[in-house]
């Protein structure tokens, strides 16, 4: 059974991901046709996006490598 707080974190990062999928589309649907200061919020919103994600996916990653010594990777390999 997995453990309570990888539940939890593993939910963050699905959290932070659906955020920064949004923020990334929105900012590429508005290249071109926004005014530069919409441009630099909504790129300062992915930068923050992103950054939640790294955030969260290190957590994830900490949390798993403590708990079995090992990590996948996106390619399917253990680190």
């Amino acid at each position: 059974m997995e453990c309570l707080q990888t539940v939890r974190l593993r939910n963050n990062y699905t959290g932070a991901s659906a955020i920064h999928d949004a923020a990334m589309a929105l900012l590429q649907q508005r290249i071109g046709i926004c005014p530069t200061s919409e441009f630099l919020m909504l790129s300062d919103a992915l930068d923050w996006a992103s950054a939640e994600l790294e955030y969260t996916r290190s957590a994830l990653d900490a949390h798993v490598r403590e708990h079995c010594g090992i990590v996948q990777d996106n390619s399917g390999t253990q680190a």
